[in-house]
């Protein structure tokens, strides 16, 4: 069961990746010329309105709320997520290599959940 559920979550994410990359040159939205910075600079309203839709779906009144509606929020952050590490080129695909790395090497030995503040932290050994 648990290893169903990583390969259907696997599989969704690599449905994402696939779709933005598609996307991306459907519209010809990749400029290897333009700078990094302004490349992040012209996508930046997107994460926010989408950052912010999900924020109002999370924050609705309880007869409101809909697992399906911030189901689909959350999936446009991380959609719209995907294209700025697109659009970072090379620098994108290394960073994500990066962060799964750190990510990776974090364990019981090395980290702990603070419950409070609801995070994995650095242990202080």
């Amino acid at each position: 069961m648990k290893e169903d559920h990583r390969q259907n979550f696997l599989d969704a994410v690599q449905s994402i990746a696939e779709s933005v990359f598609d996307f991306h040159d459907r519209w010809s939205l990749l400029d290897n010329k333009k700078p990094a910075h302004l490349a992040i600079e012209e996508r930046k309203e997107l994460l926010l309105e989408e950052v912010n839709e999900l924020n109002d779906e999370i924050n609705k009144t309880d007869e409101d709320k809909s697992i399906k509606l911030l189901s689909r929020e959350a999936a446009d952050v991380l959609y719209v997520s995907v294209g700025h590490l697109l659009a970072l080129r090379n620098d994108g695909l290394e960073a994500m290599y990066q962060v799964s790395k750190k990510n990776n090497n974090k364990t019981k030995q090395t980290h702990f959940f603070d419950k409070k503040e609801k995070k994995v932290k650095k242990l202080n050994i």
